[in-house]
């Protein structure tokens, strides 16, 4: 039999109690704003954010300790799992907390959803569990290059047991490099194009980490939203895996020089070493998401637009 929906105060509208971990980050913020005016989003977060406090129900702690769950609320519909550490870099710099963060707190994660039974948990996973490659599928194997890529595929895996031992839905979505509005501008470690923006703002050159024929594909956080919304009701999407990105190549040279035609100036590069565990070239086919109906709305240029714009508007 499945799940009853509560309803809205207004008549015919139903409304879907979601959890969201994560929900204080880059893309957690964006989907719980996305959400709101039709459903009740509660927020998981170990960072606390004033504006999410005012905004929904939350909850500050962090995953990695299992016994915080209790606090949560045990009749949750739909669960998206985007709390992680969440970046390659800082993997290698610190794998203990990449682990636990990660990891323990999808276990940890896991085991509440096997108590509750929510309709579906839908986690996203990352491009980093490819390793390097070129044109990859979903069935493209996995070769992690860093510990955040195989923490990230061995969340993957925690997350299909549900399905196994609970018969709780699922969907698993691998981000490629996400960017958009509201990026964390200060972090300069994670975002390729947040960090070359953050470079182009301040000095009019952006460093470049890594070598300078290496390609990505990326996506905007727009889309990531708008994908993660639609595995709520679409059944297309239960129990199956997706590459999550926009299938434009892109080098260095091309996102530097797209920011800087978007923001009128001359932008000089520095070239600099690389680093251990860093992935030199990525792309990937999304025909299997497209087949459901989703397709990105932003391109390259597109974006960072979008994403400049938005920072120029709050500058403003």
């Amino acid at each position: 039999m499945g799940k009853v929906f509560r309803k809205f105060k207004r008549p015919g509208a139903i409304v879907v109690k979601v959890l969201i971990t994560g929900g204080t980050g880059f893309i957690g913020k964006k989907l719980a704003n996305l959400l709101k005016d039709k459903h009740e989003v509660h927020i998981l977060d170990k960072n606390p954010d004033p504006e999410s406090t005012q905004t929904f129900k939350t909850f500050y702690f962090d995953m990695s300790e299992k016994h915080l769950f209790d606090s949560l609320d045990k009749d949750y519909d739909i669960v998206f799992h985007l709390a992680a550490q969440s970046g390659g870099y800082y993997s290698l710099i610190n794998p203990q907390d990449d682990c636990d963060w990660n990891c323990k707190a999808t276990v940890n994660l896991v085991e509440f959803c096997l108590g509750i039974k929510p309709r579906k948990v839908v986690f996203t996973s990352s491009m980093a569990v490819y390793g390097n490659a070129s044109g990859v599928t979903e069935e493209s194997p996995t070769n992690p290059l860093s510990y955040y890529g195989v923490s990230k595929l061995a969340s993957e895996n925690y997350i299909k047991l549900l399905k196994e031992h609970s018969d709780v839905t699922y969907s698993i979505y691998r981000l490629f490099a996400t960017y958009g509005s509201d990026q964390d501008l200060s972090n300069l470690h994670q975002g390729i194009v947040s960090i070359y923006l953050s470079y182009a703002i301040k000095d009019r050159e952006i460093p470049i980490t890594g070598r300078m024929d290496r390609v990505r594909c990326l996506v905007h956080v727009n889309d990531v939203c708008s994908a993660l919304e639609m595995a709520m009701n679409d059944s297309q999407t239960d129990n199956n895996t997706y590459n999550l990105l926009n299938e434009e190549v892109c080098t260095p040279k091309i996102i530097v020089n797209t920011i800087a035609k978007s923001m009128g100036e001359n932008i000089k590069i520095i070239e600099n070493e690389g680093y251990l565990g860093d992935q030199t070239f990525i792309t990937g086919d999304n025909t299997k998401l497209k087949s459901t109906g989703w397709s990105p709305s932003l391109n390259l240029a597109q974006g960072i637009s979008e994403f400049y714009s938005n920072i120029e508007g709050n500058n403003g």
